[in-house]
């Protein structure tokens, strides 16, 4: 691959978000080739792959080798500017600041010159940022596009003139439509300047972030239910009420699965308000039809298709169901974690919308009212209840009876897992790495249920978040682990588990299948002092107060979201 083949891949994979396989190819690019292009596409992707201080070391030098550079200069700017939102150290302030000013004095760039207009109010000099506030209006002229439309209005933000200010941010949020990308950027910015100085709540108001809801609910009854809890005639009234909770909470943004009942509903409602829906499937397409569609008609059947065509549909595994129950609870943990994450991104607050029986007491794993307990939001769950539609003449038994319950062909549980290594080229201390952890397990709180050793790595599995949560606590414990050259990263799904010993688990210890060898594989990701949590699980991070900071989110070269957390501080 010649250059310009190298400089268009790393490209596409910085626009598709796709940040880790960036850093990867443009780095070994950088061996056999020093473009200055490549360089600064380098250090983006090693920025928002949750590694700016990195960044900044590398994309220094190449700025003292050409200032007046306005793309790298940006690229710069921003790093510092992302420095002091994470450290909130003024000097970051001013080196950003400084970066921007510069090139806008060269060049005219609006994009630096609002930049180092905002960046002058948060260090502490107005006067200066009204200043260049001014200069950039005059160099925008007469607008022709979204971004110089919401320049516009932070730039009059700036310099105090509040009317034009509005009108300016007005114009813009009408242009950004349901581009929550955008509307997200802009209320984010605003989120920071409104800690430096007035942001008038009307112009807040203009990029108010939308409501993100979660979704899970029961099926339509089986045929075979004793005691109807959701009956298919009652199915307009629960829709009604989905939908007016839709309206009434503004949601904009939704997540569930999609069996039939409650799922499809609610995603039907979303569709039909005009908002954006993602669906969550816990295995193959096929079985769960089979298993959570088709039971209930071939109606519901064509509607889940319908919905599965034109949505963002995310798997926790394309493998079979073969009667794990589990998936449908890592599924669920997936959609409410999705929900919760997505706010936090829009500095929203997440809302959960529910199907649920005030009458039907029971808790299967991954039914509804296990999946509820998961929330931790427990103001913002807006509950419909079947049971205020059903008439007496509903509630007639079924003289159905039950299908046969199945066991699962294979020992394949839903677990967690943690791949972890040493970046050396040191036999022996990768070897004294396997030692010293091996070494302390007994001091494990709650010990994986499976471990694995590779030539060069650790593999562990768990059957929950919180253990394998702990688990990293416990190696950055452990005098001797070198923290600055440990790489971790978190996946799973069903794994297979060998030599299994249902009286003694700590005795799993061969894993294997798809999942495991996905871990592996997307161990290559990993960077020293960071924990790379893979999609889908790295939604499920979400729901639990742990001690990780959300750095960026990047994907994988088959387009999964990934989320980077960094853990080794």
């Amino acid at each position: 691959m010649d250059l310009e083949d190298q400089l268009a891949k790393v490209k596409q994979l910085v626009g598709q978000g796709r940040y880790l396989d960036a850093r990867a190819l443009s780095q070994e690019a950088l061996k056999t080739n020093n473009s200055l292009e490549l360089q600064r596409l380098y250090a983006m992707a090693v920025s928002k792959s949750g590694m700016p201080a990195v960044a900044k070391d590398f994309l220094e030098k190449t700025y003292r080798e050409h200032p007046e550079d306005p793309e790298t200069a940006g690229i710069l700017g921003g790093i510092y500017k992302e420095l002091f939102k994470k450290s909130e150290e003024s000097a970051f302030a001013v080196q950003s600041r400084d970066t921007y000013l510069k090139n806008f004095s060269v060049t005219g760039n609006y994009y630096t010159g609002i930049n180092a207009a905002t960046m002058s109010a948060i260090a502490g000099q107005a006067r200066k940022g009204r200043e260049i506030a001014k200069e950039v209006i005059e160099k925008i002229g007469a607008p022709n596009e979204f971004w110089q439309v919401a320049t516009l209005g932070e730039a009059y933000l700036l310099s105090k003139d509040y009317p034009k200010s509005i009108d300016f941010y007005l114009k813009a949020r009408q242009q950004a439509g349901t581009d929550w990308g955008k509307i997200s950027s802009v209320y984010n910015q605003l989120w920071l300047i409104k800690h430096y100085m007035h942001v008038p709540s009307d112009i807040l108001k203009i990029f108010n972030p939308p409501t993100v809801a979660g979704f899970v609910g029961h099926m339509i009854d089986h045929p075979s239910r004793p005691t109807p809890r959701f009956p298919a005639a009652i199915e307009p009234m629960v829709k009604a009420s989905i939908k007016s909770t839709i309206k009434s909470q503004k949601v904009a943004i939704g997540y569930c699965s999609l069996a039939c009942g409650g799922d499809i509903l609610f995603a039907e409602a979303m569709e039909e308000e005009g908002g954006e829906v993602n669906i969550s499937l816990p295995f193959n397409k096929k079985d769960f039809v089979e298993v959570s569609v088709a039971f209930a008609g071939e109606s519901w059947v064509n509607r889940f298709e319908s919905l599965i065509s034109k949505h963002q549909v995310t798997y926790v595994t394309q493998e079979p169901f073969d009667h794990n129950a589990d998936l449908f609870s890592m599924q669920s943990k997936v959609v409410l974690g999705s929900t919760i994450l997505r706010s936090s991104m829009m500095r929203s607050e997440p809302h959960l919308i529910t199907v649920l029986s005030d009458f039907d007491l029971s808790k299967m794993e991954g039914g509804t009212r296990d999946s509820i307990g998961l929330w931790p939001n427990t103001d913002k769950i807006f509950n419909i209840s079947p049971n205020s539609f059903i008439t007496d003449s509903a509630t007639v038994p079924s003289t159905v009876p039950p299908p046969p319950r199945a066991k699962p062909s294979k020992v394949r549980p839903a677990l967690y897992t943690l791949v972890a290594d040493l970046e050396s080229e040191s036999e022996e201390e990768i070897s004294e790495f396997f030692e010293t952890v091996n070494g302390k397990m007994e001091e494990v709180v709650v010990p994986p249920l499976a471990s694995t050793t590779t030539e060069s790595k650790m593999v562990f599995g768990f059957a929950g978040m919180r253990p394998l949560e702990d688990f990293i606590h416990f190696l950055k414990r452990i005098k001797g682990v070198k923290l600055n050259k440990l790489r971790l990263s978190i996946g799973g799904g069903p794994i297979l588990l060998e030599d299994f010993h249902e009286k003694d688990p700590v005795q799993y210890k061969k894993m294997s299948g798809f999942h495991f060898e996905k871990a592996l594989e997307s161990h290559r990701y990993g960077m020293p002092g960071l924990c790379i949590a893979l999609s889908p699980l790295a939604y499920e991070l979400a729901m639990y107060k742990v001690n990780m900071e959300l750095m960026s989110r990047i994907s994988n070269e088959e387009g999964e979201m990934i989320d980077v957390f960094k853990v080794l501080d």
